[in-house]
């Protein structure tokens, strides 16, 4: 039963993180986008809003299967050094996720309202810090691969 629940959370995890990845691909595009409209109630201001909502929950719940699959599988004695440091840079990834992108798309819809100049430094802090998790994820994903390598 505890294999089929790792099992389970692993797929959960990688579902997750795949889908924060996939909207993080467009969420700079989007932001450039709503500062050129300058509509930050506009369709397409609703559209970034739902985009970024939804990559908060995904990356937390990303954290969450990951660790719940860790444990399921065996903690952290059974899994060696990639493993414990996917899981801090997944940890990176949800601070980057609230603290940057979170913050630089508040920040964004609150600067647009009064001056539409003033909405391109967060809508570029936004993109950094989407290029930033996207980093962070790929770095994980390689030392995902690094035991089925037999690096670790």
């Amino acid at each position: 039963m505890l294999f089929f629940l790792k099992w389970l959370f692993v797929i959960l995890h990688v579902i997750t993180a795949s889908a924060w990845f996939g909207l993080g691909l467009l969420l700079p595009r989007q932001a450039r986008s709503v500062v050129e409209t300058g509509a930050p109630d506009g369709p397409l201001a609703t559209f970034t809003d739902r985009s970024v909502f939804l990559m908060n929950i995904f990356a937390v719940l990303t954290l969450v299967f990951g660790l719940i699959a860790l444990f399921a599988g065996g903690g952290f004695e059974v899994y060696g050094w990639p493993y414990h440091t996917s899981i801090t840079l997944i940890l990176l990834l949800v601070l980057d996720q609230f603290f940057v992108i979170r913050a630089s798309w508040s920040t964004l819809k609150g600067t647009l309202s009064t001056d539409a100049d003033e909405a391109r430094d967060p809508a570029t802090r936004l993109a950094t810090g989407t290029g930033a998790g996207h980093l962070l994820w790929l770095a994980t994903l390689v030392l995902m691969f690094f035991r089925r390598m037999g690096l670790s």
